[in-house]
Formats: structure tokens, C-alpha cells, sequence
């Protein structure tokens, strides 16, 4: 009897531990899909941050500083939230729906605890403690810092320096270039040129 008892605790152990990978690997399939469904959806946020430094280089502080705010906010709603928000609605029909609210007038800190946890999870990127090479805050903080100054030239024509264009285009260099295509790496997926395709 202590026999067929130990056995039976070996299989339901095996058989929960298999289970856990058919539910991960179930939601990494999950986690994909919506980025090979919509493979150019990084387009537009390289499109915004290459015209930043277009409009920088002609010294237009100000369009370079609210065209790579454009960049962190679209890449960040568009190739990070929504992406994550469908994948993890299990059901294609309600995924889009869901997503859909979820990212309707979203500012960056509304959904930023479930952000963390789903990056550190699949793609160990760490929001709370990223920071840019160099720099003195976290990544996060200089995100808030660029959307405030880009609300504050859009909404009260507020004036910019170079050194604040400059910083929205690095943030939005490190948003595009390094944390977006590390955690598509951690999907098994890769970004070049604009497009997302499997590795």
C-alpha cells in the first residue's frame, strides 16, 4: 500500500509539473500571437522616433520632443500593453475586445504593476528597477518626464531645450532599440527593420 501511495504521489507530481509547461507554453503561444498576427505593429512608434531626430538635427526642439513622446507612448501601448493585454485573454474573440478597453485613454501608470510582472516574468525586464546606461533615474520615471513635457507643449505651448528633445529621443531609443526587441527575444520572436517574425 506505502508502495502504490509513493507512486501515485511521484505520478501526480510529474503530471502537475507537466501540466505547468502545457500552461506556459500555452501562454507564450498566447503572448505571440497577437505580434505575428500584426507583424508591422512596431512600425509606427520607429516611424515617430526617426522623425525626432530628423526634426532634432533641423533644430526644432520642440517637434523632435512630442514626435519621440509619440514614439515611447505608441511603442509602448501599441508593441508592449496590447500585445500582452490580447495575450493574456484566452479566448481570440474576447482578446480583442478586452484589449480594446484596457488600452482605451491608458496613461502610462494604469496598468503598470501588471506591465512588471508580465516582463519580468517572460522576458526578464525589470520596469521598477530599468535604467537607461548613464542615466540617474529608472526608465519608467524618464517616461513620465517626457509625456509631462510633451503635455505641456501640446496642451500650453510651452517651450523645450535641445537637452529635453534630446532626452525624450534617448528614452525613446532605449523603450525601441533595447527593452521592446529584449522582450521579444523572451518570446522567441525578433524585431528588424519594423518587422516582428519569429526567431
Amino acid at each position: 500500500m506505502l508502495d502504490y501511495l509513493v507512486e501515485r504521489q511521484d505520478v501526480e507530481r510529474d503530471w502537475a509539473d507537466h501540466l505547468q509547461e502545457v500552461v506556459d507554453g500555452f501562454t507564450n503561444d498566447r503572448l505571440k500571437s497577437h505580434y505575428l498576427a500584426n507583424p508591422e505593429l512596431a512600425e509606427p512608434s520607429l516611424e515617430a522616433w526617426r522623425y525626432a531626430r530628423e526634426l532634432i538635427g533641423q533644430d526644432h526642439p520642440r517637434a523632435a520632443l512630442v514626435f519621440a513622446a509619440t514614439a515611447i507612448e505608441v511603442g509602448y501601448k501599441t508593441v508592449l500593453f496590447r500585445p500582452i493585454v490580447s495575450g493574456l485573454v484566452h479566448t481570440e474573440a474576447l482578446a480583442e475586445v478586452v484589449m480594446g478597453l484596457a488600452t482605451e485613454h491608458v496613461g502610462l501608470d494604469r496598468f503598470s504593476k501588471l506591465m512588471s510582472a508580465v516582463l519580468a516574468e517572460f522576458a526578464d525586464v525589470d520596469l521598477k528597477t530599468l535604467k537607461r546606461r548613464g542615466a540617474q533615474k529608472l526608465l519608467w520615471e524618464e517616461m513620465k518626464q517626457v509625456a509631462s513635457l510633451r503635455n505641456d507643449v501640446i496642451h500650453k505651448a510651452a517651450d523645450v531645450d535641445r537637452d529635453a528633445a534630446l532626452l525624450a529621443i534617448a528614452v525613446a531609443r532605449e523603450l525601441l532599440a533595447v527593452v521592446i526587441p529584449k522582450v521579444l527575444r523572451g518570446l522567441k520572436l525578433k524585431l528588424q527593420g519594423g518587422t516582428i517574425t519569429a526567431l
